[in-house]
């Protein structure tokens, strides 16, 4: 039975989610850059009590970067914020690792953009293949000489699994415990297959960014509890919906708008058991000042993540325990169903050929 982390990221001292935040997930360009990021991370990580830190490597900012038009360059010997330019390398990533010291650590990598043609896909992933080739190997070669304590976590860049095992191929003899995988734009199904793939090449440990999905939790703990040692994910949707005037429900992470504006039923009882809900109305709630109502958001809503993760993990000791317990928290059957269906033949067919698994599995 593995272990499932679910890590608050995009935080600060001015926004951490309640006075203990057990894992934390920061990044070299916003928490590592320079002398003074790094005291205040420190603070931030000391203030928050974290028991668990994961140091992601920039890659999104890569990506926000070349979107966005800002040049790219790669000097060890210059700054990361460099004449108004993103100059991001592994001796980056590695000098923060050495300076702030994380548990986990994630190998530099160039996000691949978001395209629905294969043609487009295979040409955004050969483009961005040598980098993040190159930097796994990089990274994984100064980690091994300046911080072998620090778990080494290589982020997966790919479309497709053949496109997986071209990557994979390429960085066979590193050395690295586990991987990480961006799910924002995948469905339930490809989630999956990739997970199984990982399990096949020996993979154990493995963290999910930039997701805090109800069902894409609930997948992950399953996946705790049966195939992996470690399960983590990570995302900022606790204080991104905060600063909308989003209510996180207790049951399910379903959305509830509690701005000045809404109309809320009087006859709904708040049942939430959080620290901050305790007592409090849904019209308490709603009339807040703005930035108080953002600070209380953002408590309620990662206390809320974190205590559905927690339920969800405990009821997955058995398959049929986990779909009766999504059943008597969310409305919505077809996708209880789907995941219900897709763990079910996951149980007995994960070592089977994943291109068999992909036929299988709808």
């Amino acid at each position: 039975m593995g272990k499932l982390v679910i890590f608050c990221a995009g935080t600060s001292i001015e926004t951490l989610p309640g006075e203990h935040t057990d894992a934390i997930l920061i990044n070299v360009v916003n928490n590592g850059s320079n002398d003074k990021s790094i005291k205040k991370t420190k603070e931030l990580l000391r203030k928050s009590k974290a028991k668990i830190v994961m140091l992601d490597s920039g890659g999104y900012q890569l990506l926000v970067a070349e979107e966005g038009g800002t040049e790219i360059i790669c000097d060890k010997d210059k700054p990361i914020d460099y004449s108004g330019k993103l100059n991001l390398t592994p001796w980056h990533v590695i000098n923060a690792a050495k300076k702030i010291c994380p548990d986990v650590m994630m190998s530099l990598d160039f996000p691949i953009r978001k395209f629905s043609h294969q043609e487009e896909q295979e040409v955004e992933f050969r483009k961005k293949l040598g980098f993040n080739v190159t930097w796994t190997k990089e990274v994984s070669e100064l980690r091994q000489k300046h911080c072998p304590q620090i778990s080494l976590f290589v982020p997966i860049q790919c479309y497709t699994m053949e496109q997986l095992d071209i990557f994979q191929n390429l960085i066979k003899d590193i050395h690295f415990d586990g991987f990480s995988m961006p799910v924002r734009n995948m469905t339930l199904k490809e989630i999956t297959l990739f997970l199984i793939r990982f399990y096949q090449m020996g993979i154990r440990q493995v963290h999910l960014l930039g997701t805090f999905s109800f069902f894409t939790i609930a997948l992950a703990a399953y996946m705790a509890r049966h195939v992996f040692d470690w399960v983590s994910l990570d995302a900022t949707t606790w204080r991104i919906m905060a600063e909308r005037n989003i209510y996180l429900n207790l049951h399910n992470l379903s959305a509830e708008t509690v701005s000045f504006n809404s109309i809320i039923n009087e006859n709904i009882k708040n049942d939430c058991t959080c620290p901050w809900c305790k007592g409090k109305t849904f019209t308490y709630i709603k009339h807040l000042d703005y930035d108080d109502k953002v600070s209380f958001l953002r408590c309620h809503n990662f206390w809320v993540i974190e205590n559905i993760s927690k339920k969800l993990y405990d009821n997955s000791d058995r398959i049929n325990k986990l779909d009766a317990y999504l059943r008597s928290q969310c409305k919505n059957m077809n996708k209880v169903e789907k995941l219900y269906n897709i763990l079910s033949l996951m149980d007995v067919s994960k070592d089977c050929d994943i291109n068999f698994l992909k036929t299988i599995i709808s």
